[in-house]
């Protein structure tokens, strides 16, 4: 356990570099904070200017990603892109900030505002607002339905232009939703939820140099039994209930998706796609949610973060199809913490965290 500067910041998501990390919080007293770690003090600080808490901002946070350690974005409700700048590690950092435009039609569900679904599985809302770079000059953000691109025109600044609008709703109950984007230079991909209320069916659309074709996508009904049902011409990623809401990329041409209680990889096969799922059933808590946060994956080991738990195993039986994945005790209490694990990330197997309601731990160990 890394100490935290306050005891009621809830982490939502972690930035790790090599002796250093940056963390986005939410505080019921606070407000919005963003979070530095120095290994050489193994302490957090804040570093933001304190204009996240001007009124009409928050009340929650999306994803965060900084492509070094003098450089570092991350979102805010309802639809902001924070960057930050310094010319070096303790220097004071500048701040810019830009609003995304919110391409939804129709009005706010009554279950859920465009930037923020709410999920059954996951007893919740997820942030449909997030940030995330190839590098450091190729940067997406998305909000709500849309996904953009940071660009310079002419020579000119660069500004937030769309870059793919999830669209095609068929019921008034019914949002598309942009939770996540990963991928490689040659191919980005897009996921996400067509959301029939609290539930509905995973979406994938994928980027090439040939365009963006959506290749994942279901027929969404308002049924806590069936919630999502197979499409013509897209694939099907089965019955079990869970958006998309992680990526990980293995190359050019195949990506991991965490889809609720689910590790699922889609590779290309010429024209087509090979699909393999692994279920990873979490530790049943009443109540509480059923499915996973995140994930993380290296040519080892893969880790999963949800409510009071980690779970590990080794990549080469999740990519065959298999389920030997265990659970990781805490050194703190050597038994789950009773708290959501909003994240797991790492730059290695000796340099991993994983964050949430009031912590911040750090495996140094292999």
């Amino acid at each position: 356990m890394t100490p935290l500067p306050d005891s009621d910041l809830m982490i939502k998501d972690v930035w790790p570099l090599p002796g250093r990390a940056f963390a986005i919080a939410e505080s019921p007293t606070l407000g919005v904070k963003v979070l530095e770690w120095e290994m050489a003090t193994d302490g957090w600080k804040y570093i933001d200017d304190g204009s996240q808490g001007e009124f009409g901002l928050g009340p929650y946070v999306g994803k965060m990603w900084a492509p070094s350690e003098n450089e570092i974005y991350f979102t805010i409700a309802p639809a902001f892109v924070y960057r930050g700048t310094r010319p070096s590690p303790g220097a004071a950092w500048s701040w810019t900030r830009d609003r995304l435009v919110d391409f939804a039609a129709g009005p706010t569900h009554a279950a859920h505002d465009h930037g923020y679904p709410s999920s059954r599985l996951m007893n919740g809302n997820l942030s449909a607002l997030g940030v995330w770079g190839v590098g450091r000059d190729d940067v997406y953000a998305w909000y709500s339905n849309a996904v953009f691109h940071l660009k310079s025109e002419d020579g000119g600044a660069p500004t937030w232009g769309v870059e793919y609008v999830a669209e095609g709703t068929e019921a008034f109950d019914e949002h598309l939703f942009i939770l996540a984007v990963g991928g490689t230079s040659e191919a980005v991909w897009f996921a996400g939820a067509r959301a029939r209320g609290i539930d509905g069916c995973p979406i994938l659309a994928r980027k090439t140099v040939d365009g963006i074709v959506r290749i994942v996508d279901g027929v969404a009904r308002n049924s806590a039994a069936t919630p999502c049902l197979a499409r013509d011409g897209a694939l099907f990623l089965g019955t079990a209930p869970g958006w998309i809401t992680d990526l990980h990329p293995l190359g050019d041409d195949a990506i991991v998706a965490l889809k609720g209680r689910e590790l699922v990889t889609l590779a290309t096969s010429g024209s087509d796609y090979v699909v393999r799922s692994n279920a990873v059933t979490p530790v049943a808590m009443s109540g509480k949610p059923q499915g996973f946060y995140s994930f993380w994956w290296t040519s080892n080991e893969v880790w999963l973060s949800g409510y009071s738990q980690l779970v590990r195993g080794d990549t080469t039986d999740v990519d065959a199809g298999a389920t030997g994945l265990a659970t990781s005790t805490v050194s703190l209490t050597n038994i789950p913490l009773d708290v959501p694990l909003y994240r797991v990330r790492g730059t290695s197997e000796t340099n991993l965290w994983a964050v949430g309601a009031g912590y911040a731990l750090h495996k140094t160990t292999p």
